[in-house]
């Protein structure tokens, strides 16, 4: 079966690397995707150069913003921009990192075709360091029956991908902040963890190194906003748990 992936990439300030992003996913030898591309009104050269790179070609969009509205929010808004079908597939790469090899696209059709798997999540390498990243590893088999993910450490680490059925099913309300605001950050937890819950054993933990998840960006809210991060993080984990319906 030949799986349709609708790649997502939000970014803002990469002009320094949005290029390696867009090259590594026009390189994947699994043709049958589509690629939004959304610019959060970034001020240096991030959108001409996407534009350039994409040039004609009809499996790529790229939006533009005229507010800032954060990763979260443009990945909600790409999503259905897309036009996805429930068994569409979606993957989100932040436009400052790309995928591993030429091949990602094709070992996710056949994982989830061997699998009958609903999402997927790990490994990555990390850039420049080039050590496997340590946050991504499966999660216990008795957090995953008695759905403890919340209570578990985050493992569920790029490249995290899901079918959209999946997605349509979780609710909005617990992706935004006490302000009714989509959270600025730590959009990883909120988006994946409802999806988790609801999937349990058919969420697939993938051992090969998908991603390269770029450390070098100096911009990045781990190194900018590091404690209003760590308290979304506890925000997202208090929200009350999905059941398992997949």
């Amino acid at each position: 079966m030949l799986n349709n992936f609708k790649i997502i990439v939000p970014f803002y300030n990469v002009e320094k690397w949005i290029r390696n992003t867009i090259k590594s996913i026009q390189l994947q030898d699994y043709k049958n995707f589509q690629c939004i591309l959304v610019d959060d009104i970034s001020d240096d050269g991030s959108y001409e150069v996407a534009k350039d790179m994409i040039g004609e070609d009809a499996r790529f969009i790229l939006l533009r913003n005229k507010i800032k509205k954060y990763a979260l929010k443009n990945i909600c808004e790409a999503i259905e921009h897309s036009c996805p079908s429930d068994e569409d597939i979606v993957v989100v790469v932040d436009g400052d990192d790309w995928l591993a090899t030429k091949n990602v696209l094709s070992k996710l059709n056949e994982c989830y075709n061997r699998d009958r798997c609903m999402m997927t999540y790990g490994s990555f390498l990390e850039y420049p360091t080039k050590r496997r990243g340590p946050e991504a590893s499966k999660y216990p088999d008795d957090i995953v029956e008695n759905n403890k993910f919340r209570q578990d450490k985050w493992r569920a680490s790029h490249l995290r991908t899901f079918k959209y059925l999946v997605w349509k099913e979780v609710n909005h309300d617990d992706l935004k902040d006490t302000d009714g605001e989509y959270y600025e950050m730590t959009y990883d937890q909120a988006m994946m963890l409802p999806m988790l819950e609801m999937c349990g054993s058919k969420a697939k933990y993938i051992n090969d190194i998908l991603y390269v998840y770029n450390l070098s960006n100096p911009n990045a809210v781990n190194k900018t906003r590091a404690k209003k991060q760590h308290k979304i993080m506890l925000d997202i984990r208090k929200k009350k748990p999905y059941n398992k319906t997949l």
